[in-house]
């Protein structure tokens, strides 16, 4: 066989070995990372399983831990007279990784007006309130962990009690590990519905034009709050 018979041979071989290979890549895809890279957590290592979710409703309003103090001998007593409710919205979740760097939860709250009990007639609000915050955990060992935001009494009592959570868990390169809705609220289209234009924006009041919807501000980390001290080894450190 000459030399040019002997490349043909090998250039036929190495086209083989292409095809071969490329029918194997796509019996088996990798996952897919952020802005469409692989993840750099794959298979069991990048599972994060929600176990218990947060839940909406009347049973997420709690009271605030009661920290007394005397002065001049005697015990301060709470200016209103009686303990107010605070929203707190507690998820349990198990890390599969030995370690993980860090998680972000993106909270996504919907609150119903209709439920709450201190309603201004002259100044009425939106009939729902949005909030959403993120919260980034560092150092995540394997195994069970919590997480929680809150809202602070004064919402509650204006701007009712929630009527949808829906937690997204990221990694630090932003690969999607988890997300789960938890849901009251019976016009909520499936997935990431804060992002729907229809829902978040055009939605209209049909009789005044004013949107359905209001954006505020105020959900935070349990850590900002008086529940920071309660099983407190529960929670990671929070970045």
């Amino acid at each position: 066989m000459n030399m040019k018979a002997l490349m043909v041979v090998a250039l036929a071989c190495v086209c083989a070995l292409q095809v071969s290979a490329q029918r194997r890549a796509r019996g088996k895809a990798a996952p897919t990372g952020a802005g469409g890279g692989a993840a750099v957590a794959q298979g069991r290592d990048a599972m994060v399983q929600i176990d218990t979710p947060a839940r909406p409703g009347g049973t997420s309003l709690i009271g605030a831990p009661n920290f007394q103090c005397q002065v001049g001998g005697q015990l301060m007593p709470p200016v209103g007279g009686k303990p107010r409710k605070w929203i707190v919205l507690e998820m349990k979740y198990t890390t599969q990784a030995k370690w993980q760097d860090e998680l972000t939860f993106h909270w996504h709250v919907l609150l119903d007006s209709s439920k709450a009990k201190e309603k201004d007639p002259k100044n009425p609000v939106a009939p729902y309130s949005y909030y959403n915050v993120d919260v980034r955990y560092v150092d995540i060992k394997q195994g069970p962990h919590a997480a929680c935001v809150c809202l602070p009494p004064s919402v509650a009592e204006r701007y009712g009690e929630p009527c949808s959570v829906s937690v997204l868990i990221t990694n630090k390169e932003g690969d999607e590990l988890a997300l789960h809705t938890e849901n009251q609220f019976g016009k909520l289209p499936d997935g990431k519905w804060w992002e729907r234009d229809d829902m978040m924006n055009q939605w209209k009041d049909k009789k005044t034009g004013e949107n359905m919807i209001a954006r505020r501000q105020g959900l935070v980390d349990r850590s900002k709050t008086p529940f920071a001290l309660i099983n407190s080894s529960d929670y990671e450190l929070v970045q």
